[in-house]
């Protein structure tokens, strides 16, 4: 029902920190995850194009970042470190101790640039 949470706000044992349950073509039926899926049916899951808010149970075409109904995100905050491909660290909010920070800001020339000027 609309309005009313998903068990767990759509987590479960696979994704811990997602909010959302998705509806799978293949069978029609909602789970939390494709491994869910598989698990409860006898069939392979097929890509699943809709999903339901795991706050307010409002089904909507997939999105990565907000239910359209409450607002509310449906998958876990981005932080500042490395996102699996999705951006770089921010060194602006890294900590002064963390040797990556500076790395590399005193470079004039590029390593590659100068080997090719030594040659």
């Amino acid at each position: 029902r609309v309005g009313q949470p998903l068990p767990h706000q759509g987590a479960c044992k696979h994704f811990m920190k997602s909010y959302r349950w998705l509806r799978f073509p293949c069978c029609g039926r909602a789970f939390p995850c494709d491994e869910c899926h598989d698990a409860q049916s006898d069939h392979h899951y097929e890509w699943a194009n809709r999903m339901l808010c795991g706050y307010c149970s409002f089904e909507q075409l997939a999105a990565k970042d907000k239910c359209g109904h409450c607002g509310r995100g449906v998958t876990r905050a981005r932080t500042s470190f490395w996102e699996g491909g999705e951006g770089c660290r921010n060194r602006t909010l890294m900590s002064r101790n963390d040797n990556h920070k500076y790395s590399g800001l005193g470079k004039c020339i590029s390593s590659k640039a100068a080997a090719k000027a030594s040659k």
